[in-house]
């Protein structure tokens, strides 16, 4: 999956994303496994004409349920937070990408991040 991913971003000419791409997929891929339902699914696009402001965007989508984003953010703020040993994951998630949210679908959901590419002529 990592090396897909590399693959796939020097095709598109953003390299400089590999790092935070790979890992952020792992967390969101990691979370489906545990927590959803099968089958999983991982999907790379690149939003924006060159030249413009573009976007990577990851997706990670399973037959699960779609969660409350804002309650997962509102257990980081609680003063017990530190101590879990839960959620790390998606904080890494929030802490690298310039947004990230889960989508409901007709079957299950997908959890996605976007990443910044800058501009590229």
């Amino acid at each position: 999956m990592r090396r897909g991913i590399r693959e796939q971003l020097a095709r598109w000419g953003t390299s400089e994303l590999a790092d935070d791409a790979t890992l952020i997929a792992s967390e969101l891929l990691g979370n489906a496994i545990r927590h959803g339902t099968p089958p999983v699914g991982l999907t790379l696009d690149l939003h924006g004409a060159p030249g413009d402001r573009r976007r990577l965007w990851i997706g990670v989508t399973d037959a699960g349920q779609a969660f409350d984003i804002a309650l997962v953010q509102a257990r980081w703020r609680h003063p017990s937070a530190p101590l879990g040993t839960g959620g790390r994951g998606l904080r890494l998630v929030d802490a690298l990408s310039r947004d990230w949210g889960d989508r409901p679908r007709r079957r299950g959901h997908t959890v996605w991040a976007e990443l910044d590419c800058g501009t590229r002529s």
